[in-house]
């Protein structure tokens, strides 16, 4: 990701809900002019279009989280508690919130949580 001048936390977030809307509106006009274009009759270009069509689905929605995580993140910022670890109440190093904007808990936390899932 490029570095701008005015790089605030909003401004981040702001760029990233703009590019993962973009993206998801791709998608969006991909998968219509999917349906419409003729069905394949074989079982192996059926089977590889199945898994095409999971892997985008998995991807829209890791992307419609992230708008989830990016909202929640304005909201912090809007109460005074960004950069503050849900979890912990510790601040979250400036280095973190600048490479992941939407960051809800220290690098300690967030470890802890990925192993719980």
């Amino acid at each position: 990701m490029e570095t701008h001048h005015n790089d605030t936390p909003l401004n981040r977030i702001a760029r990233m809900e703009a590019e993962i809307t973009a993206a998801l509106a791709d998608r969006d006009l991909a998968s219509d002019a999917d349906e419409r274009s003729d069905g394949h009759h074989h079982p192996a270009e059926a089977a590889s279009d199945a898994e095409l069509r999971e892997r985008q689905l998995q991807d829209t929605l890791r992307m419609r989280k992230q708008l989830e995580r990016l909202a929640r993140a304005r909201q912090a910022i809007a109460a005074g508690t960004y950069g503050i670890c849900v979890d912990c109440g510790a601040p979250i190093p400036e280095g973190r919130l600048h490479a992941i904007p939407d960051a809800e808990r220290c690098v300690s936390c967030q470890s802890i949580a990925a192993r719980r899932r």
